[in-house]
């Protein structure tokens, strides 16, 4: 049976391989009110606006709007929450066009045992850039080198923003949905072109960008089973090779008349 082609054009908007019968389950919400978490709410609504708020797996989430990340941010810090422990973002170019930024902030005061994780969510439209928080969190002065790196994402006020990954010389941001699984046409040729120079490329030929691919006269990464002989040595066919290599257990393996050893040596 042949497997139904697809188009890949909008393989953004859907998952390619899903099974069309399962449907992932949604993680429960519970309202801040009345939770420990009320008392955080209150202080962030009383100045800064709210898109939305909700417990989701014993950790309180404030969607605000980007603009007021820093401020909401610094407030958090004044009550008591000193560590953000994450930051990145979500790629939504294709469906909805924008970034989904999240920030994990976390509180280490003994009266906190009932509240101390908080997320806060924003949208980022495509071309906007949103507030650093690095003057306030020394954690986000990576984080947002890495989103930056990652999505392109540029944060203004952020003193060192520079890839922290990728080389400066790079092309494109891997972790946008629209970067090829493979890597481009600048990744295939990168590393030949900085360590031989492109006078080289015919020679060398571009670099392999297929993780998956298994060669099976490859001996430098791959062991042919039944002709094992030493990493990187030009392969050999030759009968009566063992097939498989000398154990504890196991002496002259092999497919003929192998011999079993009933204690270890």
């Amino acid at each position: 049976m042949v497997r139904k082609q697809r188009p890949n054009a909008n393989i953004q908007k859907q998952v390619h391989y899903s099974d069309r019968f399962y449907v992932v389950p949604k993680t429960p919400k519970v309202a801040i009110i009345g939770s420990p978490y009320e008392v955080i709410y209150n202080h962030i609504s009383y100045y800064h606006k709210v898109l939305a708020s909700f417990i989701e797996l014993g950790t309180a989430v404030f969607v605000i709007e980007v603009s007021e990340v820093d401020k909401v941010a610094e407030r958090l810090k004044n009550l008591g929450y000193e560590s953000l422990s994450e930051m990145s973002a979500i790629d939504f170019l294709e469906k909805r066009g924008e970034f989904e930024l999240f920030y994990q902030f976390l509180s280490y005061l003994p009266g906190y045992a009932t509240k101390r994780r908080l997320r806060l969510k924003a949208v980022l439209k495509k071309g906007d850039n949103p507030p650093t928080l690095s003057h306030l969190y020394r954690s986000a002065v990576w984080s947002e080198r890495e989103a930056y790196d990652m999505f392109g994402i540029v944060f203004e006020g952020h003193k060192h923003l520079k890839r922290i990954l990728m080389p400066d010389d790079w092309v494109g941001h891997p972790l946008l949905k629209s970067y090829p699984l493979k890597g481009d046409e600048h990744a295939a040729w990168y590393e030949v072109d900085k360590i031989f120079g492109k006078e080289y490329r015919e020679i060398i030929g571009p670099e392999q960008r297929d993780s998956a691919r298994v060669d099976e006269k490859d001996t430098f990464n791959f062991s042919k089973v039944g002709h094992t002989q030493e990493k990187g040595l030009p392969l050999e066919d030759k009968a009566g090779k063992y097939a498989f290599e000398k154990s504890a257990f196991v002496k002259d393996l092999h497919s003929q008349e192998p011999t079993e050893l009933k204690d270890r040596p």
